[in-house]
């Protein structure tokens, strides 16, 4: 790409980093626009694990880019020295998951995922550097090209998704997932997933083996079949892991320690706080409205107690499990997680075309065989979290009904946007026009997301 300084903005009295771009790129008639335009939408990426770009513009013939200076090492380094634990590892993770779904939302794609891309600061911050600018580089579209490139200046090729080089024209933010998926089994393991590679859980008895799944996912080759948005890759985690804190307050690999307390001055906090309850006690009983307590029916508690993000799909079948809120928080996790897994299931047996009106007609062919795998695996998955009284009550239950059920029948589905662009699905066993629209009065259902999906890429 060019040189990178350490510099110091005498204005503002900082220290910056001022990267310069290869020189060749000016002879490129298409460059200038490109980088202009490119450039704003970088500088407007503002987020605390993201590199910031200051100023950008050009200068005696050279393009220039000033932006944030980062005081620590780059992720490859660390890697390198075996400096990372799977816990480390996790929470690195977890902050590139952070930066990819925002500059995502905000239209902008990496394309370069690598650990040198990644500087961690004397804190343990991760910053990713060097955002969008592979596109910057880019051929343009307009037989404005530069081949070679992407190629040889961009990186190592063992980082890139299949896509970046089958079918470049192609390629979206799901390239980003695949590349974090290397860069996240490179933390774990010290080696690059080539070939026949071994899970990480066959690499080392550190690494929890439900971390092997996460990072298969991540490496589908097809995009389809890879994780949708780096969201999912921090949920799935997180269900690993538990919400690791995100902003460490010291180096990497150092953890805080809890204060230590020592037992009179925990004693005498517990004693002093029950006084000041007593003291309150006494104080209003008197002045208390009188009611009579009711007592609270254990189906209720059990509702109350659940994680408030159950789908409301999921409550029929899970309160009369009685979870207590983390047992709640975590089945919500495992289910939603095979509802995904469910949604990559289903692609992978749709056929879709769109007809002369604009209308997307797509055909689900049943597939029991791969449904009762995916069921048999969530239902030992929640067996992990349950007591065993709770796991008989589970093996009553129709667990099958929080997928859909596109898994166990042939479904045809036709979706459309009507001319003030509201969107209309109808489901059927048939196959043919199904566009009855909705009955007067009716409140139409909104449409599922993985049925939009088709209704995206037609257009």
């Amino acid at each position: 790409m060019g040189m990178i300084y350490k510099a110091r903005q005498p204005q503002l009295n900082r220290i910056v980093a001022l990267k310069i771009l290869s020189p060749d790129l000016s002879g490129d008639p298409a460059f200038a626009e490109r980088f202009s335009r490119e450039a704003q939408s970088l500088a407007r990426l503002n987020h605390s694990n993201i590199v910031a770009i200051y100023d950008f513009g050009r200068v005696a013939g050279f393009y220039y880019l000033l932006m944030e200076f980062i005081d620590g090492a780059n992720l490859h380094t660390l890697i390198q020295s075996k400096q990372l634990s799977p816990n480390e590892s996790r929470r690195i993770a977890l902050e590139i998951c952070q930066a990819l779904q925002y500059a995502h939302e905000e239209g902008v794609i990496h394309r370069d995922i690598k650990p040198s891309n990644i500087l961690l600061d004397k804190k343990g911050r991760v910053k990713i550097a060097d955002f969008g600018l592979a596109k910057l580089t880019a051929q343009d579209g307009q037989g404005s090209a530069r081949p070679a490139l992407t190629t040889t200046v961009m990186g190592t090729p063992h980082y890139i998704a299949p896509e970046q080089v089958e079918t470049p024209a192609l390629v979206d933010h799901r390239a980003d997932l695949y590349s974090l998926g290397v860069v996240f089994y490179e933390m774990l393991t010290g080696q690059l997933p080539l070939g026949r590679f071994a899970l990480p859980s066959q690499r080392s008895q550190a690494i929890d083996v439900r971390l092997d799944e996460v990072v298969l996912h991540a490496l589908e080759k097809e995009p389809g079949r890879r994780y949708q948005h780096a969201s999912e890759i921090r949920a799935d985690l997180e269900t690993v892991t538990g919400k690791l804190q995100l902003a460490p307050g010291g180096p990497v690999g150092v953890l805080k320690k809890p204060r230590n307390w020592s037992f009179v001055r925990q004693f005498s906090l517990m004693a002093g706080t029950a006084l000041l309850a007593v003291f309150f006690y006494l104080l209003l009983k008197n002045h208390w409205p009188g009611r009579q307590s009711v007592p609270i029916p254990a189906s209720t508690q059990a509702v109350s107690n659940a994680a408030p993000e159950i789908p409301l799909v999921g409550r029929r079948f899970l309160v009369p499990l009685h979870l207590t809120r983390d047992q709640a928080a975590d089945v919500t996790r495992i289910v939603r997680r095979y509802q995904r897994e469910f949604v990559v299931l289903e692609h992978r047996h749709t056929e879709h075309t769109r007809d002369d009106a604009g209308h997307v007609h797509i055909t689900i062919q049943p597939f029991p065989d791969d449904m009762q795998r995916l069921m048999t695996r969530m239902k030992k998955e929640l067996d992990g979290v349950l007591t065993a009284e709770q796991a008989a009550i589970a093996q009553t239950l129709d667990l099958e009904k929080l997928l859909p059920n596109t898994g166990r029948n042939l479904v045809h589905v036709e979706i459309w946007r009507d001319p003030n662009g509201e969107e209309h699905y109808v489901e059927s066993a048939n196959p043919g026009p199904n566009a009855t629209g909705s009955a007067p009065g009716a409140s139409p259902k909104p449409m599922p997301p993985r049925y939009r999906s088709y209704l995206l890429e037609s257009q």
